[in-house]
């Protein structure tokens, strides 16, 4: 059985591919080649946080939070609302209560994803959302 740090990135994983956009972004992975298209784009970042020991016996399960961050991109001198809207379906998709599985192990999204600022770059525009989960192992 994994690790239950790999089981927590599997599930989350897992929640992002089966991202639905029209059109389809290509999606920039944690340590995988990506060559940065001109048009729209999405980068998914984890970021586990911290551990909470919520109960006194040793093998009891502790709280893991963390975050999932997706940046979405969109074209440089495009309406930002294309981006924006992006970004909200990929909020939408990770909705407050959202349940994820891997391995027997429940990742559940613990409030509704964080849409940002939109940050101009040289080549594009991007949107950060911010999906915070907890995963009690």
């Amino acid at each position: 059985m994994p690790s239950v740090e790999t089981s927590i990135w599997l599930a989350l994983k897992a929640r992002a591919q089966g991202l639905v956009l029209s059109p389809v972004l290509p999606i920039a992975w944690p340590n995988e080649s990506f060559a940065k298209p001109t048009g729209g784009y999405l980068r998914v970042t984890h970021i586990p946080n911290v551990n909470r020991r919520l109960f006194l016996g040793s093998t009891d399960p502790h709280q893991r939070l963390g975050l999932l961050q997706i940046d979405v991109f969109g074209r440089k001198n495009e309406n930002v609302a294309v981006a924006g809207e992006i970004a909200g379906n990929v909020a939408a998709h990770f909705a407050c209560g959202t349940e994820m599985w891997s391995e027997g192990r429940r990742v559940s999204v613990t409030k509704a994803p964080d849409v940002g600022q939109p940050i101009d770059g040289d080549t594009h525009i991007q949107v950060p959302v911010t999906i915070a989960y907890e995963c009690f192992a």
